[in-house]
Protein backbone atom coordinates (compact mmCIF):
# COMPACT_ATOMS: atom_id res chain seq x y z
CA UNK A 1 0.00 0.00 0.00
CA UNK A 2 1.43 3.52 -0.85
CA UNK A 3 2.86 6.31 1.54
CA UNK A 4 -0.45 8.08 0.55
CA UNK A 5 -2.79 5.31 1.29
CA UNK A 6 -1.37 4.35 4.75
CA UNK A 7 -1.66 8.23 5.65
CA UNK A 8 -5.18 8.69 4.66
CA UNK A 9 -5.95 4.95 6.50
CA UNK A 10 -4.54 6.38 9.93
CA UNK A 11 -6.27 10.08 9.61
CA UNK A 12 -9.70 8.15 9.11
CA UNK A 13 -8.86 6.00 12.14
CA UNK A 14 -8.07 9.17 13.97
CA UNK A 15 -11.25 10.78 13.01
CA UNK A 16 -13.17 7.47 14.01
CA UNK A 17 -11.69 7.54 17.32
CA UNK A 18 -12.46 11.14 18.41
CA UNK A 19 -15.96 10.88 17.11
CA UNK A 20 -15.86 7.90 20.14
CA UNK A 21 -14.56 9.73 22.41
CA UNK A 22 -14.47 13.16 21.65
CA UNK A 23 -14.27 14.93 25.40
CA UNK A 24 -10.90 12.90 26.17
CA UNK A 25 -7.59 15.50 25.42
CA UNK A 26 -4.24 14.88 25.65
CA UNK A 27 -3.76 18.10 26.60
CA UNK A 28 -4.24 21.86 25.34
CA UNK A 29 -1.58 22.86 22.24
CA UNK A 30 -0.50 26.53 21.28
CA UNK A 31 -0.52 27.50 17.57
CA UNK A 32 2.43 28.24 16.59
CA UNK A 33 2.60 27.75 12.83
CA UNK A 34 -0.43 27.05 10.98
CA UNK A 35 -0.46 25.37 7.61
CA UNK A 36 -1.66 27.23 4.96
CA UNK A 37 -5.30 27.38 4.09
CA UNK A 38 -5.66 26.26 8.09
CA UNK A 39 -9.33 27.86 10.19
CA UNK A 40 -6.68 28.19 13.28
CA UNK A 41 -4.95 31.29 14.09
CA UNK A 42 -1.75 31.87 15.52
CA UNK A 43 -0.85 31.58 19.01
CA UNK A 44 -4.16 30.06 19.16
CA UNK A 45 -5.22 27.60 22.61
CA UNK A 46 -6.82 24.64 21.16
CA UNK A 47 -7.84 21.25 22.98
CA UNK A 48 -5.33 18.72 21.69
CA UNK A 49 -7.25 14.80 21.43
CA UNK A 50 -5.15 12.25 19.64
CA UNK A 51 -1.31 12.30 18.91
CA UNK A 52 -0.11 10.03 16.24
CA UNK A 53 3.44 8.41 16.04
CA UNK A 54 2.61 7.14 12.40
CA UNK A 55 1.98 10.49 10.83
CA UNK A 56 3.95 12.62 13.37
CA UNK A 57 0.38 14.51 13.69
CA UNK A 58 -1.72 16.06 16.76
CA UNK A 59 -5.26 15.92 15.72
CA UNK A 60 -6.28 19.15 17.54
CA UNK A 61 -9.90 20.96 17.91
CA UNK A 62 -10.97 24.24 15.67
CA UNK A 63 -13.00 26.67 17.96
CA UNK A 64 -14.32 28.63 15.39
CA UNK A 65 -15.62 25.64 13.38
CA UNK A 66 -16.37 22.93 15.85
CA UNK A 67 -14.08 20.86 13.76
CA UNK A 68 -11.12 18.87 13.73
CA UNK A 69 -7.66 19.24 11.92
CA UNK A 70 -4.23 17.39 11.93
CA UNK A 71 -1.65 19.40 12.58
CA UNK A 72 2.06 18.25 12.43
CA UNK A 73 3.69 17.64 15.78
CA UNK A 74 6.20 20.81 15.32
CA UNK A 75 3.32 23.03 14.33
CA UNK A 76 2.01 22.71 18.53
CA UNK A 77 3.44 23.92 21.51
CA UNK A 78 1.47 20.97 23.92
CA UNK A 79 0.79 21.83 27.23
CA UNK A 80 -1.36 19.88 30.18
CA UNK A 81 -3.72 21.65 31.21
CA UNK A 82 -5.81 24.57 29.58
CA UNK A 83 -4.54 26.86 31.85
CA UNK A 84 -1.32 26.30 31.19
CA UNK A 85 -1.96 27.02 27.78
CA UNK A 86 -3.85 30.08 28.54
CA UNK A 87 -0.57 31.50 30.15
CA UNK A 88 1.39 30.60 27.25
CA UNK A 89 -0.99 32.07 24.81
CA UNK A 90 -0.83 35.40 26.94
CA UNK A 91 3.18 35.19 26.64
CA UNK A 92 3.35 34.51 22.48
CA UNK A 93 0.96 36.98 21.69
CA UNK A 94 2.88 39.80 20.47
CA UNK A 95 5.41 36.90 18.39
CA UNK A 96 2.31 35.11 17.40
CA UNK A 97 2.01 36.26 13.72
CA UNK A 98 5.10 37.83 13.62
CA UNK A 99 7.87 35.97 11.21
CA UNK A 100 11.32 36.62 9.66
CA UNK A 101 11.92 36.84 6.01
CA UNK A 102 16.03 35.83 5.20
CA UNK A 103 17.88 38.91 3.87
CA UNK A 104 21.17 37.11 3.53
CA UNK A 105 21.25 33.71 1.98
CA UNK A 106 22.99 31.06 4.30
CA UNK A 107 21.94 32.65 7.67
CA UNK A 108 22.14 30.35 10.41
CA UNK A 109 19.80 28.52 12.93
CA UNK A 110 22.01 27.77 16.08
CA UNK A 111 21.95 25.19 18.84
CA UNK A 112 22.61 28.34 21.44
CA UNK A 113 21.95 32.06 21.28
CA UNK A 114 25.45 33.20 20.28
CA UNK A 115 27.68 32.98 16.45
CA UNK A 116 30.06 30.31 18.27
CA UNK A 117 27.33 27.86 19.06
CA UNK A 118 26.69 24.48 16.39
CA UNK A 119 24.56 25.04 13.32
CA UNK A 120 20.94 22.93 13.51
CA UNK A 121 19.95 24.36 10.10
CA UNK A 122 21.31 26.86 7.06
CA UNK A 123 18.62 28.95 5.40
CA UNK A 124 18.14 30.23 1.93
CA UNK A 125 17.42 33.97 0.98
CA UNK A 126 13.82 34.79 1.01
CA UNK A 127 12.88 31.63 3.22
CA UNK A 128 10.35 32.07 6.10
CA UNK A 129 11.39 31.43 9.78
CA UNK A 130 8.23 31.61 12.97
CA UNK A 131 9.71 34.00 15.71
CA UNK A 132 9.29 32.26 18.89
CA UNK A 133 10.40 34.02 21.80
CA UNK A 134 13.28 37.12 21.83
CA UNK A 135 15.92 36.13 24.23
CA UNK A 136 19.45 36.92 25.85
CA UNK A 137 22.25 36.16 23.59
CA UNK A 138 26.25 36.64 23.21
CA UNK A 139 27.27 40.35 21.83
CA UNK A 140 27.35 40.28 17.81
CA UNK A 141 29.96 42.47 16.26
CA UNK A 142 31.41 43.33 12.84
CA UNK A 143 34.59 45.41 12.43
CA UNK A 144 34.57 46.02 15.78
CA UNK A 145 31.08 47.44 15.90
CA UNK A 146 27.62 45.88 17.45
CA UNK A 147 25.18 44.75 15.37
CA UNK A 148 21.59 46.24 15.89
CA UNK A 149 19.67 42.96 16.49
CA UNK A 150 18.30 40.33 19.06
CA UNK A 151 18.66 36.97 19.73
CA UNK A 152 15.58 34.60 18.98
CA UNK A 153 14.17 31.18 19.12
CA UNK A 154 13.05 30.82 15.94
CA UNK A 155 11.27 27.74 14.22
CA UNK A 156 12.29 26.33 10.63
CA UNK A 157 9.60 25.47 8.15
CA UNK A 158 10.64 21.72 8.30
CA UNK A 159 10.15 22.48 12.40
CA UNK A 160 13.70 22.73 13.38
CA UNK A 161 14.24 24.62 16.24
CA UNK A 162 17.10 26.94 16.90
CA UNK A 163 18.27 30.40 18.07
CA UNK A 164 18.94 33.16 15.36
CA UNK A 165 20.15 37.04 15.36
CA UNK A 166 18.24 39.28 13.63
CA UNK A 167 19.85 41.59 12.11
CA UNK A 168 19.25 40.09 8.76
CA UNK A 169 15.50 39.24 9.14
CA UNK A 170 13.01 41.46 7.63
CA UNK A 171 10.06 40.89 10.25
CA UNK A 172 6.62 40.06 8.87
CA UNK A 173 3.23 40.47 10.87
CA UNK A 174 1.49 38.02 8.86
CA UNK A 175 -1.75 38.97 10.72
CA UNK A 176 -1.67 42.94 8.92
CA UNK A 177 -0.40 42.13 5.34
CA UNK A 178 0.53 39.66 3.05
CA UNK A 179 3.94 38.81 2.88
CA UNK A 180 6.05 41.28 1.32
CA UNK A 181 9.02 40.73 -1.00
CA UNK A 182 12.48 41.26 0.03
CA UNK A 183 14.04 41.89 -3.31
CA UNK A 184 14.57 45.54 -2.89
CA UNK A 185 14.83 46.45 0.83
CA UNK A 186 17.36 48.22 2.41
CA UNK A 187 18.06 45.29 4.66
CA UNK A 188 19.21 42.84 1.73
CA UNK A 189 21.65 45.59 0.72
CA UNK A 190 22.81 45.52 3.90
CA UNK A 191 23.20 41.94 4.09
CA UNK A 192 24.93 41.63 0.68
CA UNK A 193 27.29 44.46 1.52
CA UNK A 194 27.83 42.48 5.23
CA UNK A 195 28.83 39.80 2.93
CA UNK A 196 31.92 41.56 1.99
CA UNK A 197 33.45 41.91 5.32
CA UNK A 198 32.08 38.70 6.71
CA UNK A 199 32.65 35.80 4.62
CA UNK A 200 35.96 34.73 3.92
CA UNK A 201 36.52 34.51 -0.22
CA UNK A 202 38.97 32.91 -2.19
CA UNK A 203 39.85 32.52 -6.07
CA UNK A 204 36.90 30.66 -8.12
CA UNK A 205 39.30 28.54 -8.69
CA UNK A 206 40.27 27.10 -5.47
CA UNK A 207 36.82 25.02 -5.54
CA UNK A 208 37.71 23.33 -8.72
CA UNK A 209 41.23 22.45 -8.19
CA UNK A 210 40.05 20.80 -4.94
CA UNK A 211 37.18 19.09 -7.01
CA UNK A 212 39.16 17.52 -9.71
CA UNK A 213 41.68 16.81 -6.95
CA UNK A 214 44.65 18.96 -9.39
CA UNK A 215 45.79 21.53 -6.48
CA UNK A 216 48.39 23.59 -8.42
CA UNK A 217 50.33 24.74 -4.84
CA UNK A 218 51.35 27.82 -7.04
CA UNK A 219 48.03 29.26 -7.18
CA UNK A 220 46.31 27.47 -4.44
CA UNK A 221 47.95 29.56 -1.80
CA UNK A 222 47.01 30.94 1.69
CA UNK A 223 47.71 34.91 0.26
CA UNK A 224 45.53 34.73 -2.71
CA UNK A 225 41.84 35.91 -1.53
CA UNK A 226 40.10 38.82 -0.64
CA UNK A 227 41.40 40.26 2.60
CA UNK A 228 39.29 43.04 4.64
CA UNK A 229 39.38 45.71 7.28
CA UNK A 230 35.73 47.43 7.79
CA UNK A 231 37.32 49.52 10.57
CA UNK A 232 40.52 51.06 9.01
CA UNK A 233 38.08 50.94 5.37
CA UNK A 234 40.87 49.25 3.28
CA UNK A 235 40.19 45.97 1.07
CA UNK A 236 43.69 44.00 -0.48
CA UNK A 237 42.73 41.53 -3.58
CA UNK A 238 45.42 38.98 -3.90
CA UNK A 239 45.41 36.63 -6.84
CA UNK A 240 48.05 35.50 -9.55
CA UNK A 241 47.37 37.94 -11.83
CA UNK A 242 46.06 41.03 -10.22
CA UNK A 243 47.22 42.12 -6.89
CA UNK A 244 45.94 45.63 -4.94
CA UNK A 245 45.15 47.44 -2.11
CA UNK A 246 42.58 49.92 -1.94
CA UNK A 247 41.28 52.27 0.46
CA UNK A 248 38.10 54.37 0.61
CA UNK A 249 35.75 56.69 2.31
CA UNK A 250 32.26 54.99 1.51
CA UNK A 251 29.93 52.50 -0.64
CA UNK A 252 27.53 53.52 -2.96
CA UNK A 253 24.86 50.80 -4.16
CA UNK A 254 24.58 51.43 -7.84
CA UNK A 255 21.04 50.69 -9.77
CA UNK A 256 22.39 48.05 -11.27
CA UNK A 257 22.84 46.49 -8.13
CA UNK A 258 26.29 46.33 -7.79
CA UNK A 259 28.40 48.52 -5.10
CA UNK A 260 31.29 50.68 -5.68
CA UNK A 261 33.83 51.97 -3.31
CA UNK A 262 34.47 55.86 -3.84
CA UNK A 263 36.77 57.28 -4.39
CA UNK A 264 38.95 54.26 -5.36
CA UNK A 265 36.56 53.18 -8.42
CA UNK A 266 36.97 49.43 -7.10
CA UNK A 267 33.18 47.86 -7.75
CA UNK A 268 31.67 44.32 -6.80
CA UNK A 269 28.41 42.56 -7.23
CA UNK A 270 26.49 38.99 -6.30
CA UNK A 271 25.81 36.71 -8.60
CA UNK A 272 22.36 34.28 -8.02
CA UNK A 273 24.83 31.67 -7.43
CA UNK A 274 26.22 33.46 -4.03
CA UNK A 275 29.40 34.29 -5.89
CA UNK A 276 31.60 37.70 -5.79
CA UNK A 277 32.70 39.98 -8.71
CA UNK A 278 35.27 42.22 -8.42
CA UNK A 279 35.72 44.36 -11.02
CA UNK A 280 38.61 47.06 -10.56
CA UNK A 281 38.86 50.38 -12.36
CA UNK A 282 40.91 49.55 -16.13
CA UNK A 283 44.04 51.42 -15.33
CA UNK A 284 45.07 48.76 -12.22
CA UNK A 285 44.64 45.65 -14.81
CA UNK A 286 47.52 44.20 -16.05
CA UNK A 287 48.58 45.92 -19.28
CA UNK A 288 47.27 42.73 -21.28
CA UNK A 289 44.07 42.76 -19.46
CA UNK A 290 43.25 46.52 -20.36
CA UNK A 291 44.06 45.92 -23.77
CA UNK A 292 41.97 43.19 -23.80
CA UNK A 293 39.05 45.11 -21.41
CA UNK A 294 39.28 48.01 -24.40
CA UNK A 295 39.24 46.38 -27.19
CA UNK A 296 36.00 43.96 -25.84
CA UNK A 297 34.14 47.05 -24.12
CA UNK A 298 33.98 44.29 -21.62
CA UNK A 299 35.67 45.58 -18.25
CA UNK A 300 37.74 42.68 -16.54
CA UNK A 301 36.26 40.66 -13.43
CA UNK A 302 37.68 38.43 -10.97
CA UNK A 303 35.40 35.49 -9.53
CA UNK A 304 35.62 34.78 -5.77
CA UNK A 305 33.63 32.24 -4.01
CA UNK A 306 33.09 31.71 -0.12
CA UNK A 307 35.78 29.49 1.67
CA UNK A 308 34.57 25.55 1.52
CA UNK A 309 37.85 24.19 2.54
CA UNK A 310 40.65 25.02 4.68
CA UNK A 311 43.41 25.97 2.77
CA UNK A 312 46.12 24.72 5.30
CA UNK A 313 44.48 21.33 5.23
CA UNK A 314 44.53 21.64 1.27
CA UNK A 315 48.00 22.59 1.24
CA UNK A 316 49.30 19.80 3.32
CA UNK A 317 47.41 17.01 1.60
CA UNK A 318 48.84 17.77 -1.40
CA UNK A 319 52.15 18.14 -0.60
CA UNK A 320 51.88 14.69 1.39
CA UNK A 321 50.70 13.25 -2.20
CA UNK A 322 53.42 14.93 -3.77
CA UNK A 323 56.16 13.28 -1.25
CA UNK A 324 54.33 9.89 -1.71
CA UNK A 325 54.47 9.90 -5.41
CA UNK A 326 58.16 10.44 -5.35
CA UNK A 327 58.87 7.61 -3.02
CA UNK A 328 56.62 5.32 -5.15
CA UNK A 329 58.62 6.84 -8.15
CA UNK A 330 62.44 5.79 -6.77
CA UNK A 331 60.80 2.94 -4.90
CA UNK A 332 62.81 0.09 -7.38
CA UNK A 333 66.08 2.47 -7.70
CA UNK A 334 67.24 5.50 -7.37
CA UNK A 335 69.71 5.77 -10.37
CA UNK A 336 68.55 6.04 -13.93
CA UNK A 337 71.56 5.88 -16.78
CA UNK A 338 71.15 6.23 -20.14
CA UNK A 339 73.98 6.85 -23.30
CA UNK A 340 72.03 9.80 -24.58
CA UNK A 341 71.53 11.82 -21.50
CA UNK A 342 74.07 10.63 -18.69
CA UNK A 343 73.11 9.36 -15.23
CA UNK A 344 70.12 10.72 -13.19
CA UNK A 345 69.51 9.81 -9.52
CA UNK A 346 66.47 11.14 -8.28
CA UNK A 347 66.39 11.00 -4.52
CA UNK A 348 62.97 10.99 -2.14
CA UNK A 349 63.96 14.09 -0.19
CA UNK A 350 63.38 15.62 -3.12
CA UNK A 351 66.95 16.38 -4.77
CA UNK A 352 68.11 15.02 -7.68
CA UNK A 353 71.46 14.81 -9.30
CA UNK A 354 71.81 14.87 -13.12
CA UNK A 355 75.32 14.43 -15.01
CA UNK A 356 76.26 14.32 -18.41
CA UNK A 357 73.15 15.78 -20.08
CA UNK A 358 75.40 17.98 -22.50
CA UNK A 359 74.22 16.56 -25.57
CA UNK A 360 70.58 17.60 -24.52
CA UNK A 361 71.32 21.19 -24.16
CA UNK A 362 70.62 23.88 -25.47
CA UNK A 363 67.15 21.85 -25.02
CA UNK A 364 65.33 21.00 -23.01
CA UNK A 365 68.50 21.75 -20.80
CA UNK A 366 70.40 24.67 -20.98
CA UNK A 367 74.07 24.75 -21.18
CA UNK A 368 75.70 25.60 -17.36
CA UNK A 369 72.53 24.59 -15.43
CA UNK A 370 74.78 22.96 -13.09
CA UNK A 371 74.41 19.07 -11.85
CA UNK A 372 72.00 19.52 -8.51
CA UNK A 373 68.88 21.03 -8.10
CA UNK A 374 65.35 20.06 -6.79
CA UNK A 375 62.29 17.86 -7.98
CA UNK A 376 58.60 18.82 -7.40
CA UNK A 377 56.06 16.21 -8.34
CA UNK A 378 53.85 19.64 -9.19
CA UNK A 379 52.16 18.93 -12.61
CA UNK A 380 48.77 16.89 -13.26
CA UNK A 381 48.36 14.99 -17.13
CA UNK A 382 45.31 16.50 -19.11
CA UNK A 383 43.26 13.21 -20.19
CA UNK A 384 44.78 13.42 -23.36
CA UNK A 385 47.99 11.74 -21.74
CA UNK A 386 47.45 9.46 -18.88
CA UNK A 387 47.15 6.29 -20.96
CA UNK A 388 50.26 7.36 -22.21
CA UNK A 389 52.37 8.77 -19.24
CA UNK A 390 51.85 7.90 -15.43
CA UNK A 391 52.65 11.66 -14.16
CA UNK A 392 55.30 14.64 -14.72
CA UNK A 393 57.60 16.59 -12.54
CA UNK A 394 59.36 19.91 -12.54
CA UNK A 395 63.39 20.00 -11.84
CA UNK A 396 64.68 22.91 -11.22
CA UNK A 397 68.81 23.27 -11.17
CA UNK A 398 70.62 25.01 -8.23
CA UNK A 399 71.91 27.42 -10.60
CA UNK A 400 69.08 28.35 -12.44
CA UNK A 401 66.37 27.62 -9.71
CA UNK A 402 63.99 30.32 -11.97
CA UNK A 403 63.83 28.03 -15.27
CA UNK A 404 61.56 25.14 -14.19
CA UNK A 405 62.23 22.36 -16.76
CA UNK A 406 59.04 19.66 -16.97
CA UNK A 407 59.01 16.25 -18.17
CA UNK A 408 56.68 13.73 -18.44
CA UNK A 409 57.56 10.14 -17.30
CA UNK A 410 56.29 6.32 -17.33
CA UNK A 411 58.41 4.01 -15.08
CA UNK A 412 59.02 0.39 -14.04
CA UNK A 413 61.10 -1.83 -11.87
CA UNK A 414 64.09 -1.83 -14.36
CA UNK A 415 64.05 1.56 -16.42
CA UNK A 416 62.04 5.19 -17.04
CA UNK A 417 60.94 7.20 -20.16
CA UNK A 418 60.85 11.06 -19.54
CA UNK A 419 58.84 13.02 -22.31
CA UNK A 420 60.04 17.04 -22.55
CA UNK A 421 57.21 19.19 -21.75
CA UNK A 422 57.50 22.71 -23.20
CA UNK A 423 56.25 25.50 -21.07
CA UNK A 424 53.27 26.61 -23.23
CA UNK A 425 51.58 23.22 -22.71
CA UNK A 426 51.67 23.91 -18.78
CA UNK A 427 48.61 26.05 -17.17
CA UNK A 428 47.57 26.17 -13.67
CA UNK A 429 49.57 23.08 -13.10
CA UNK A 430 47.94 20.70 -15.89
CA UNK A 431 49.69 19.70 -18.85
CA UNK A 432 47.53 19.74 -22.08
CA UNK A 433 49.02 17.83 -25.42
CA UNK A 434 46.49 16.97 -27.99
CA UNK A 435 49.13 15.96 -30.11
CA UNK A 436 51.36 14.38 -27.41
CA UNK A 437 55.01 14.99 -26.33
CA UNK A 438 57.76 15.39 -28.94
CA UNK A 439 60.44 12.79 -28.56
CA UNK A 440 61.56 11.23 -25.38
CA UNK A 441 65.12 10.40 -23.46
CA UNK A 442 65.38 6.13 -21.91
CA UNK A 443 67.19 5.52 -18.49
CA UNK A 444 67.91 1.77 -17.25
CA UNK A 445 67.51 1.86 -13.87
CA UNK A 446 69.83 0.77 -10.97
CA UNK A 447 69.32 -0.15 -6.94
Amino acid sequence: MKHSAVRSSVIALIMMMLASSCSRTIGWGIVLWPPEGSALGYGEAVPVYFMSNITKTYAVDVPSTGGKEELELWRIELHKNKKSAEQRKAEYASLAPIFGLVARDGLILRTEATNIAEQVYRLKLDEEVKLLAKTEGALVETGGERLPGDWYLALAVDGTRGYIYSNQLMLWDASLEPRPSIASSALLISAQEADLFEKTWRPDYFLSMVDRSQVDLASYQQRFGIFTDPQRRQIRIERPEFSKFYSYTAIERQDDGSFLLQPAGLRFSFTQGGELLITPPVDDLRPEDKRAAEESGVPRSFVFVPQREDPRAVISSEERRRLNLLSALVADGELFETDTGGSLVLSRTGRFTWLGYESLSPLPIPPESGSTGNIAMDLFLGPELTSIWQGAFTLRFDANLRQAISFAYRAGPYAMELGYIAPELIRNGVVTAPEGLDGSIVFSRYR
